[in-house]
């Protein structure tokens, strides 16, 4: 009687364990945020919000945590100083609070790529070099007590909490970018599609639609145009180039730190006494260490549980899934200069 009863005991425990399992899973990976239950659960248990690879997680009470030190650093500034303000009670500044959380999982995620890229690679970033670390920093910014009371004040923070969310990544990123300066070629590519566009405008092809179709970044839907400029304003390496450049004719190529440029002087006037000028510009751009992030982070298992966002593999993103907010921000960021949590 004792074993049937000690049995039916650990059985009836065992069925009450996965029902309560079952139920909890389903309030944090079935509801949206906004739900109290579903947010009491992701603060007290340690449940993924994302995977990255094999073993490395990135949870909700983390993502939480950063989430808050961002909303206190917004709410402690006197942003009515420079003409704007914060307001997170409005249904539009929920949603900016949202594509700040959006943004806040994109970097958590990248954190650990780029640690695991790291250590792949023999890289480890020791105790001591966070210590040095904070140890600059503490003698650039102030004294440790003041800095002390600063990341408490703006964030909620300790040094320890400073270490790990901001130098210890860092680091990592410092490290990892070295090591793929010295072992990329970064030029080659850009270098062939800027000889390409020489050769098109040395056929007599106009150097609008060469820069429609092989410069690289915003300006090249323009046919490159960039507008008017200040020699001063420039890119150091195009200063010399431009200020000898004759009007209506193409420079040669100049290679700068970004990549490879030909630029055209459409027309030169002065103004308030200086010098000003008319640009267009076809522009390759070299690899940088972004784009071989962006490579590798699609190559990876990312997985993201979140009944509001979704991996992007193709941007190797974390996206809305919501339709209704996915078109907020693209309207946001096409609508609104600066920081997009500001109401102007």
């Amino acid at each position: 009687m004792k074993k049937i009863k000690i049995s039916t005991l650990v059985y009836s425990l065992g069925i009450a364990l996965a029902v309560l399992l079952s139920v909890s899973l389903f309030m944090v990976y079935g509801f949206s945020s906004s739900h109290k239950g579903a947010d009491r659960l992701k603060d007290m248990f340690p449940y993924p919000i994302a995977f990255v690879g094999y073993g490395q997680a990135v949870t909700y009470a983390s993502l939480s945590e950063n989430i808050a030190s961002v909303r206190r650093f917004y709410e402690t500034q006197d942003f009515s100083k420079v003409g704007l303000r914060v307001d997170f009670s409005t249904k539009e500044g929920e949603k900016r609070f949202k594509i700040r959380e959006k943004e806040i999982l994109n970097k958590m995620i990248e954190d650990e790529v780029i640690e695991s890229l790291a250590k792949k690679r023999g890289i480890r970033v020791s105790k001591e070099e966070v210590r040095q670390n904070i140890t600059h920093k503490l003698e650039e910014y102030g004294s440790e007590k003041e800095v002390r009371e600063n990341l408490d004040r703006l964030y909620g923070w300790t040094v320890n909490d400073f270490e790990e969310k901001v130098v210890m990544p860092g680091l990592y990123q410092e490290k990892l970018q070295k090591t793929f300066l010295e072992e990329s070629d970064t030029s080659s590519r850009a270098r062939e599609v800027i000889a390409l566009a020489e050769e098109k405008l040395g056929s007599g092809m106009s150097f609008s639609d060469v820069a429609k179709e092989y410069s690289e970044g915003k300006t090249s839907e323009q046919g490159g145009e960039l507008g008017w400029f200040v020699l001063e304003d420039l890119a150091p390496e195009l200063r010399l180039v431009v200020a000898n450049q004759k009007v209506g004719i193409p420079g040669e190529s100049v290679e700068s730190v970004l990549g490879f440029h030909v630029v055209l002087v459409e027309e030169i006037k002065k103004e308030e006494g200086k010098q000003l000028y008319r640009l267009r510009q076809i522009f390759a751009r070299k690899a940088t260490f972004a784009d071989w992030l962006t490579e590798k982070m699609k190559e990876m298992t990312i997985v993201v549980l979140s009944p509001e966002y979704r991996w992007d593999n193709e941007r190797a993103r974390v996206e809305f899934r919501s339709q209704e907010m996915r078109e907020f921000e693209q309207d946001l960021f096409e609508n609104t200069e600066g920081d997009p949590m500001f109401f102007f």
